[in-house]
């Protein structure tokens, strides 16, 4: 068996996995291992040839329009290292090399505020952190600008929960105790092959409970309200839907 074919195999055999999760494996396998590694016997799959690949995928960022990231390297590995430890498990292979590849550790982007002073120079230049949030005047104006926009009340549960979009528009209004001032995340909805899959949160811990203010409860109730007009807002229906309650 090669390399190819297990990583076939094993993509195949991940039921429990999440649309983007399984779409972000397929991508790593299709674009970069398969093409490198697939017709390499699995049993003689050596540490040099895995190092060898990434090598040659770092060496290949200096004319790629756009270098694949340390971070994303290491997602590579990590697919192709979970992808070995199925086939140890299954007795094809004694041991993973790609358990001891050497990748450049990822730095992650650090937050910075958008400033008078870096609008400024992204007004002038174009350049822009590659992570940056609004302040709470920012978010205000963007919320007032909004306000007549169908989207709005997503908006602006969004900016004030921090929920992730997923989770946002998973919300369902059995999931909101509006007496309370609550809203529980217990889905998400993500987007595969062009259509939204209702699944879990992303981890354990976005199961969460939060709490809510006053002006986003005012907002929430004259929203249900207007799906019930309408013919939706049924307990099990979608916050963030069209009126009469579908997405």
């Amino acid at each position: 068996m090669t390399v190819g074919q297990w990583l076939d195999i094993w993509l195949a055999t991940r039921h429990t996995i999440r649309p983007a999760t399984r779409a972000i494996y397929t991508q790593h396998v299709r674009d970069y291992l398969k093409p490198r590694l697939g017709n390499v016997v699995l049993a003689e799959l050596t540490i040099g040839r895995v190092q060898a690949m990434f090598t040659g995928l770092l060496r290949a960022n200096a004319t790629r329009a756009r270098p694949l990231s340390a971070a994303t390297l290491q997602r590579m590995r990590e697919v192709l290292r979970a992808a070995l430890n199925g086939a140890i498990r299954r007795g094809l292979i004694t041991s993973n090399p790609a358990r001891w590849v050497e990748l450049p550790s990822p730095r992650r982007p650090r937050p910075v505020v958008w400033t008078d002073a870096r609008v400024a120079v992204w007004r002038a230049t174009g350049e822009r952190p590659p992570l940056a949030v609004w302040t709470a005047e920012q978010t205000a104006a963007f919320l007032q600008f909004t306000g007549q926009h169908p989207l709005h009340p997503l908006f602006h549960v969004a900016a004030l929960t921090g929920l992730r979009r997923g989770e946002a528009l998973g919300l369902r209004w059995c999931d909101l105790d509006l007496d309370e001032a609550t809203l529980t995340v217990t889905h998400q909805i993500q987007e595969r092959d062009g259509q939204a899959v209702v699944c879990l949160p992303k981890t354990a811990a976005s199961g969460r409970t939060v709490s809510l203010d006053r002006s986003t409860v005012a907002l929430l109730t004259r929203l249900r309200a207007s799906q019930l007009q309408a013919g939706g807002g049924a307990p099990d229906g979608w916050v963030f839907a069209h009126e009469n309650g579908q997405h």
